[in-house]
């Protein structure tokens, strides 16, 4: 069992700590080869891709983009009307994610490959074949990449494969850019030209590294708002509620739960030649859910004060697409809120709850996925 650093000063401070508790090693090691990029290296190579990276991420590159991100929840939620009936996650939440990386990234013709993958792109294959990949998901969850699993690379890899052979094209060509792959295709490290394994781990966290974690936080939006609509009535109220909502709903679901560092000493050699039982997790769910810090953890308040949570990590390694979930959260939420009072629970909501440790020794009620959530339109 490896270690798990809890609570919310210990994780802050391992998190910010990156000589002591590196980010250099391979995760997901079970479906690829890689590394994540800027994730899974330290500084100075961390910073230098990150800052790299920044003109995507940018909020001054992203909120241009906000009205067409809420245009296309206004016409998802369009479609549904004329059903009656709808799944939130299948119906809206992961077409609305997906389109939302379309217009980012500048690929509206892979929409339709992406949007088969479903939320997590590790179970694609899985997910096209309508198997149930809880298991798979609960095995990621805690960081068990040697579960028995569906989980598998195959089909992102030959996305990858397809996209940057045509971008290397199209840069050794001196052609404009016109998409995502060409903007990673040709950036310059150290005055190198970024390597296919590069390309495929800055890639990799465009397109998997926060999927699901978003799918996650929007669904929590639905199905609380139906619950609470009181909340729903707050965030009308202004503008300036958004964003203290959207901090306390990724608090409470943390997204990722815990992610993986490997101590300093252990941090030599190739990866395939590592010890993992020595790498130890950073458990977010224990910092966001410590009563120490935060009054009533397990309650969903969007007037909580001081809420310094960690759902998005914390230090040099905070997660990079934080803005673009901040954006995409909004023009989302104004997408739904007129049309919440006509939306009603169709049936029980398929919940999986889980008992997670605290730093205390005690434990807490974690939602850990939304599986279906049925939705009819009175």
């Amino acid at each position: 069992m490896r270690k798990e650093i809890r609570g919310y000063n210990e994780v802050r401070e391992a998190a910010r700590d990156w000589e002591t508790y590196s980010s250099d090693l391979l995760g997901d090691r079970d479906v690829r080869d890689y590394r994540q990029l800027p994730l899974e290296a330290d500084p100075p190579r961390h910073t230098k891709f990150r800052m790299a990276l920044n003109p995507v991420f940018s909020p001054g590159a992203l909120r241009p983009l906000a009205p067409d991100f809420e245009a296309h929840a206004k016409r998802l939620i369009g479609e549904l009307k004329a059903k009656g009936t709808f799944e939130v996650l299948e119906d809206l939440v992961i077409p609305y994610v997906i389109g939302c990386l379309a217009i980012i990234y500048k690929r509206p013709q892979d929409y339709a490959e992406w949007r088969s993958w479903g939320p997590d792109v590790w179970n694609a294959a899985a997910y096209q074949r309508g198997e149930d990949v809880h298991a798979a998901e609960e095995a990621h969850r805690n960081r068990d990449f040697n579960a028995v699993s569906p989980r598998d690379g195959k089909l992102l890899q030959a996305y990858l494969d397809k996209v940057f052979d045509e971008a290397e094209a199209r840069v050794a060509a001196g052609e404009e850019e016109r998409d995502i792959w060409d903007f990673v295709a040709g950036l310059v490290i150290d005055e190198q030209p970024v390597d296919r394994k590069e390309m495929q781990g800055i890639a990799n966290v465009l397109l998997a590294g926060g999927r699901d974690t978003v799918i996650k936080l929007l669904s929590g939006f639905v199905w609380h708002l139906i619950e609470k609509p009181s909340d729903a009535d707050f965030i009308r109220e202004s503008e300036e509620h958004f964003r203290p909502a959207i901090q306390e709903m990724a608090r409470y679901l943390s997204p990722l739960p815990r992610m993986e560092r490997v101590p300093r000493k252990y941090a030599v050699g190739d990866d395939a030649s590592r010890d993992t039982d020595k790498y130890v997790l950073l458990g977010f769910v224990s910092a966001n859910h410590d009563p120490e810090r935060f009054e009533n953890p397990a309650e969903i308040n969007f007037e909580r004060e001081r809420n310094a949570h960690i759902a998005f990590g914390f230090g040099p390694h905070s997660c990079l697409g934080q803005n673009i979930t901040e954006i995409e959260t909004v023009a989302f939420l104004k997408g739904i809120l007129p049309e919440l009072a006509s939306w009603k629970f169709a049936d029980e909501p398929n919940l999986v709850w889980v008992d997670e440790p605290l730093a205390d020794g005690s434990s807490t009620r974690y939602l850990d996925k939304f599986k279906e959530i049925h939705i009819s339109l009175t």
